[in-house]
């Protein structure tokens, strides 16, 4: 049985929606690649640091045996710039951070003295606090360098800890500071293979700004648009022919 006559019209006006769609997104994608991602942000334009340097009054008014820890600090670091006090779950104590708000020191809440990276207990300690439900730590790994690419652009030194639990979520902690610095779970690596689909990055991932995705974005529009194009061609040569022709003008034998 052969399709009728609605089927192809619905799959003509069908296929023109959906190009419509097709080619704003590879316009969209072609001005993503071109366009530097730090400057679309006005990053590049940024003429001041994120926090002043910190000044003498900011130390002396501070407890004394802070004060002069971070006095110390800044005989090595010039640019320090904010100290705050924070309890992520093990208790409290003193961040210094510079001007970019890196982080440069972890103090004791009482005595001022710098504290080491967290051990393993403690990063299981708070990545189970971290997660909402009731479950096991599996394992608990130092990353020093090269991060897994589910943690890329991660503060290092981290502490990855997988959990026992079907979404088979790790948590990232950073082993400076304690800070939970990144949650990962199955729905995260799904979304993140289709976003690495969609930005052609095979490598980094999340960068927009190469030569494939720009050829690619050119080669879409081109596709798309050529498609609109015979589209319409088509429909302007079905309505000519539909159109009524005049009938021609009797010749001068037709008459006698």
């Amino acid at each position: 049985m052969k399709p009728r006559k609605s089927t192809y019209l619905l799959h003509r006006w069908l296929g023109l929606l959906i190009s419509i769609q097709l080619l704003a997104w590879s316009v969209g994608g072609f001005i993503f690649s071109v366009l530097p991602l730090d400057n679309v942000r006005g990053e590049r334009d940024v003429g001041a640091s994120l926090f002043a340097p910190m000044s003498e009054a900011m130390v002396g008014a501070l407890p004394e045996a802070i004060g002069a820890q971070v006095a110390q600090l800044r005989m090595e670091h010039a640019d320090l710039a904010t100290i705050s006090l924070q309890d992520r779950g093990l208790g409290p104590a003193w961040e210094v951070r510079d001007t970019d708000g890196e982080f440069v020191a972890r103090l004791d809440a009482l005595t001022g003295e710098p504290l080491v990276i967290l051990s393993p207990d403690e990063a299981r300690r708070l990545a189970l606090r971290d997660f909402a439900h009731d479950v096991e730590a599996l394992s608990v790994e130092l990353i020093e360098s090269d991060p897994p690419s589910e943690y890329r652009s991660g503060a290092l030194p981290a502490y990855g800890v997988r959990l026992d639990h079907p979404k088979r979520p790790r948590l990232y902690i950073d082993a400076s500071t304690g800070r939970v610095a990144a949650r990962r779970n199955r729905s995260w690596r799904v979304f993140d293979f289709f976003w690495m689909l969609h930005t052609m990055d095979y490598g980094g991932r999340d960068n927009f700004n190469h030569l494939l995705l720009t050829v690619f974005s050119v080669l879409a529009i081109a596709t798309s648009g050529s498609g609109l194009a015979l589209w319409g061609w088509r429909a302007q040569s079905r309505i000519r022919r539909r159109q009524p022709r005049s009938p021609r003008a009797s010749s001068p034998q037709q008459q006698t």
